[in-house]
């Protein structure tokens, strides 16, 4: 590459291009917001993911396959299984066993009755261990039985770091997961109705309760619709959890970390500032009109647009570029050329051209 342009001289600041004509041209603005994305932020957490799930593109990284105690981030399975093999609606008579399992809890008493459904936003709002335990007997006789459902839908998922040993997360030797495999349960969870509402509901009353979410960036942080928060001694702070921006899902993982809430916010701050979705339709300027050969302006529409994925900084350097077709009929339904939106002269994304009808 090489400088053009010198702001001594009286021509703005200095211009790095790539030598070519009409190739890229980077003013300081893009030098230091690409600079910026490649020095992320710092965290406490021993293991961390940032997935962007459209575009499948990780945008953070730290030891994403390492091993890690699941502590309550185990419960999104338990909440998985419960929704694939119970009805909901079903009655549940809590056992004195669930009723006295220690640790967090949504305050269960033996003999009594809740629904499945019920019992969901005690397992995933307050983090209960004896709902947890409540829904595994009921959906499969025992503990024992419901952790080897648990297995079994973690190896249909892909999750080949993940092992469980019990349905809530408590520390036990040989129960691990990983950072990847957890942005991998989390879609899943995400992609059911029923666990997408919980999971993003910051509070709610069942069987004369008030069970409030333990997810301390639900209406904190903007956008943020889930997902889980675990702790014990083993695993430390740990937390998944999800951001839609403009119908796009983020989803953050962060284990063993010493601040979870100040490390998923440095990493949800990084990738929300440094990407963005970008729809590639066709712009309604002056690319949407052509003149046709009897003197008439038609009107263009793209067919079908997308959304592109792309570091923020690049979008201001992305062409959209329309190519005709001299022999199309613009008073006819089939498409009549591309919209081809270049990065750098590259192209990166197209969609057909035809001509919007009536007048």
């Amino acid at each position: 590459m090489c400088l053009a342009g010198l702001a001594a001289a009286g021509f703005g600041p200095p211009v790095i291009t790539d030598g070519r004509p009409g190739g890229l041209r980077l003013y300081p603005e893009h030098i230091r917001a690409a600079h910026a994305l490649a020095r992320p932020p710092e965290v406490t957490a021993a293991a961390a993911l940032v997935v962007d799930l459209d575009a499948g593109q990780a945008l953070y990284s730290r030891r994403p396959a390492e091993p890690w105690p699941p502590a309550s981030t185990a419960k999104l399975m338990t909440a998985l299984v419960v929704v694939r093999h119970a009805d909901i609606r079903r009655q549940v008579v809590v056992s004195a066993r669930a009723a006295g399992t220690p640790g967090s809890r949504m305050g269960l008493t033996a003999g009594e009755t809740l629904t499945v459904r019920d019992l969901l936003y005690g397992l995933l709002l307050p983090s209960g261990n004896d709902a947890a335990v409540a829904l595994a007997e009921h959906v499969a006789g025992s503990e024992a039985a419901f952790v080897g459902l648990m297995n079994e839908t973690a190896a249909g998922l892909g999750l080949q770091g993940t092992r469980f040993a019990n349905a809530h997360g408590s520390d036990v030797p040989g129960q691990v997961t990983t950072a990847a495999d957890l942005v991998i349960l989390a879609q899943a969870v995400l992609a059911d109705p029923l666990l997408s509402q919980i999971v993003a509901t910051p509070s709610a009353q069942v069987g004369g309760r008030t069970l409030a979410n333990t997810n301390e960036l639900l209406g904190a942080y903007p956008r943020v619709d889930g997902v889980k928060t675990g702790t014990t001694d083993a695993a430390g702070e740990c937390l998944v959890v999800s951001v839609t921006r403009e119908g796009h899902r983020l989803v953050a993982v962060v284990l063993g970390s010493r601040d979870r809430y100040a490390d998923a916010r440095r990493l949800l701050d990084f990738a929300l500032v440094g990407w963005q979705w970008h729809n590639t339709g066709l712009p309604d300027n002056a690319l949407a009109w052509t003149i046709g050969p009897d003197g008439v302006a038609y009107r263009l529409r793209s067919v079908a647009a997308s959304d592109l994925f792309l570091p923020r900084w690049q979008w201001t350097l992305v062409q959209p570029v329309r190519s005709l077709d001299a022999a199309a009929v613009l008073t006819g339904t089939l498409p009549v050329g591309t919209l081809t939106w270049t990065f750098a002269g590259q192209p990166l994304a197209a969609t057909p051209l035809t001509v919007w009808p009536g007048p």
